[in-house]
């Protein structure tokens, strides 16, 4: 229940703050709502490979680099917003570039640390298993969950990290180790439920694509920002000893 509580609180600090939640994600709504006007749908439908009969223009990779730096802006001003209490002056929330940067760095680092890990289990489990097809399938899946796991056991130090209280791996690990369940519980809920909404837009588009692909443009939006408020909820209860109740 723990972990249903912490999801939802993630939830609550966005529609219980919506005025703020769409200043502090203004420039991630830009890029996006940008990108729906320049390329249509088809910008969220398309694929980047230039031999697919699918593929984006080049260009668009411009956007998706300012789509990466709308989210880090996004990512540290939500962190802040909520354990600092910083409130956006104006439309757009304040630009921190060093933590921003730092805020990358970690989180690429920690993506890399996890990636690495998550690989080397799932050679293993896919070398053990590979006469059964069906039981390594069942292992790759679970190896992954287990990535997720991992990610989020150490992601306080991205909350901290933009606000400027640099953690180590350990202590991420140690501050997060009485909610495992709940992380586990709320990471599962989470990622099922993004994944069946995707889906239902993506069905969606291929009927009416300009309503899909509204649909999946506001997806994006809400995926970023209660990704952000799930590590910003987590940062609160572990490192800082918040209730949520």
């Amino acid at each position: 229940m723990q972990g249903f509580s912490i999801l939802k609180q993630s939830f609550r600090l966005i529609f219980g703050n919506l005025p703020q939640s769409l200043k502090l994600s203004s420039p991630l709504l830009i890029v996006l709502i940008s990108a729906f006007a320049i390329y249509g749908p088809d910008y969220f439908l398309g694929e980047f490979n230039p031999s697919s009969p699918n593929a984006l223009p080049p260009s668009a990779l411009i956007l998706q680099l300012l789509t990466v730096v709308a989210g880090l802006w996004v990512a540290v001003a939500w962190h802040r917003f909520v354990l600092l209490e910083e409130f956006p002056a104006g439309v757009l929330p304040a630009f921190h570039g060093g933590l921003m940067l730092g805020y990358f760095g970690y989180g690429i680092l920690l993506g890399i640390l996890v990636g690495l890990a998550t690989f080397a289990v799932g050679f293993l489990v896919g070398f053990a298993l590979f006469w059964a097809p069906v039981l390594m399938t069942i292992g790759i899946i679970a190896t992954m969950v287990w990535g997720f796991w991992i990610f989020y056991r150490l992601s306080p130090i991205l909350p901290g990290q933009a606000i400027g209280n640099t953690m180590r791996f350990k202590e991420a690990w140690a501050s997060t180790k009485p909610l495992s369940w709940a992380i586990l519980g709320a990471m599962v809920v989470f990622v099922v439920s993004f994944v069946a909404l995707a889906f239902v837009g993506g069905l969606v588009a291929t009927l009416v694509p300009l309503i899909g692909g509204a649909v999946i443009l506001a997806l994006n939006w809400l995926y970023a920002l209660v990704g952000a408020s799930f590590l910003t909820t987590l940062y609160g209860v572990a490192i800082e000893g918040r209730s949520i109740d």
